[in-house]
């Protein structure tokens, strides 16, 4: 899949149709690294394994198509108080076989600022289609994993309210919010209302595992127990270059929305998540956007980026997906000031998730050669990634988990996907690294 924020100027990256270098092969098993004196670190448990029920996948499948794609359309029924705009009641339909095509052949040519930060709303719904729909699921996974285990450390810190605050730069594409949507889902309210959703699809995770059941507030016998955490609610915030609010709009009046089409009969769906709590923030999902190019927020603004000015102390989660080698592909200089810059702002138990192309590469010019040319250096992202955090920022930070390759599988048998031609769901392979602020 081409890069989803590939929209900066004058990027080094290569066209996305060649396949990337890999210096060797990739682990089998995931390896969970001690970067400090703590053992502990070490005994790190986090399911990365077991995905969102597969009445959450389609339904987030489902959404994507009704927000981006609508017929009759139900991004249309806001159900969300916090969009200022209504989408009309009848729309044209996307040529999304043409769209598609032009995306593709911008990002070929290198022509990043056509392809997105110049591109129309048409061009860019086409996108989040084609890409987004896909990485939502294998995300959602990734995500319900890491909320599960913070509010297993808020537990470990006797924090009883764990309220989570998740920046994604480079998120305006939609996958990374529809995809902490069915997460949080996932954790917090079950399927509610969607067990049969799917005819005769079972679970993807029936069953689970002990940890998950002991998680979820289960006993031996199966009987619900009281969960020590209270639930509160989960505020995302996507900061991207390019306009992607009108994407971002409509997908957060969708994912609030009672009228998402069901997929094999005349009937609505719930929400993927409530409009709002029990009127004091309990269950409540909320979505912003800011268009910001992050390498270039002066610093006594980037602080804005990340902290509210509020008396909760939110448990908070910053996630580069797919963003990180390019912001290094950019500019080596301004991507390692950035992460230096959010080392210092960022409060202690802050979680950093990093996913990106396995064995990616980003090109650093060093001196130059006997004739005076400059040399060219590769360096893969992983190396400089350690080295900025762990290296140049030591002490400030412990590496939890990292794999240098694991795959998404879509269920191809059973999930549906029709958006039009040329606009199918494709597996993902990735690296993966989960880091936080001491």
């Amino acid at each position: 899949m081409p890069p989803k924020q590939a929209d900066r100027k004058k990027t080094k990256q290569k066209p996305t149709s060649k396949p990337q270098r890999t210096p060797r092969q990739p682990s089998k098993q995931p390896r969970k690294l001690n970067t400090s004196n703590n053992d502990n670190d070490s005994n790190t448990s986090i399911d990365f394994d077991t995905p969102i029920p597969l009445q959450l996948q389609q339904l987030t499948l489902d959404i994507f198509k009704s927000a981006l794609l609508p017929t009759n359309p139900a991004a249309s029924t806001s159900a969300s108080a916090s969009a200022s705009e209504e989408t009309p009641e009848t729309e044209r339909e996307l040529d999304t076989k043409t769209l598609i095509q032009t995306i593709k052949s911008h990002l070929y040519q290198r022509d990043f600022d056509s392809a997105f930060t110049d591109a129309g709303e048409d061009l860019l719904r086409a996108y989040a289609l084609r890409w987004s729909a896909a990485r939502a699921l294998g995300y959602a996974g990734l995500f319900r994993g890491v909320l599960q285990w913070m509010r297993g450390e808020c537990l470990t810190r006797r924090k009883t309210v764990c309220p989570t605050r998740v920046i994604c730069i480079g998120g305006g594409a939609g996958a990374e919010i529809v995809a902490l949507a069915g997460a949080w889902r996932a954790l917090e309210f079950g399927l509610g209302g969607l067990e049969d959703g799917l005819g005769a699809l079972s679970l993807g995770d029936e069953g689970g595992n002990e940890k998950e059941k002991e998680t979820k507030g289960e006993n031996e016998a199966g009987t619900q127990i009281q969960d020590p955490v209270v639930k509160l609610g989960l505020s995302v915030a996507a900061v991207d270059i390019a306009d992607w609010s009108g994407v971002v709009r409509r997908l957060e009046k969708t994912i609030a929305s009672d009228a998402v089409p069901a997929l094999r009969s005349s009937e609505y769906q719930p929400p993927l998540v409530p409009v709002d709590g029990d009127g004091n923030g309990n269950g409540k999902f909320s979505v912003s956007f800011q268009r910001a190019d992050i390498l270039g927020i002066p610093e006594n603004e980037l602080k804005d980026v990340f902290l509210e000015e509020d008396s909760i102390e939110h448990s908070l989660l910053v996630t580069l997906m797919f963003t990180l080698n390019e912001l290094f592909s950019t500019s080596m200089a301004k991507a390692t000031g950035f992460l230096l810059q959010m080392t210092e702002i960022l409060p202690s138990n802050a979680v950093l998730l990093v996913v990106d192309s396995p064995g990616s590469y980003s090109t650093l010019k060093m001196g130059r050669d006997k004739d005076g040319n400059p040399v060219e250096r590769n360096y893969p992202m992983k190396f400089l990634l350690d080295h900025t955090l762990l290296s140049v920022a030591e002490g400030k930070w412990e590496r939890i988990y990292t794999q240098d390759s694991r795959w998404w599988r879509r269920d191809a048998e059973r999930l549906r996907y029709e958006v039009g031609e040329g606009a199918g769901l494709e597996d993902m392979r990735f690296q993966l690294h989960l880091y936080r602020r001491l």
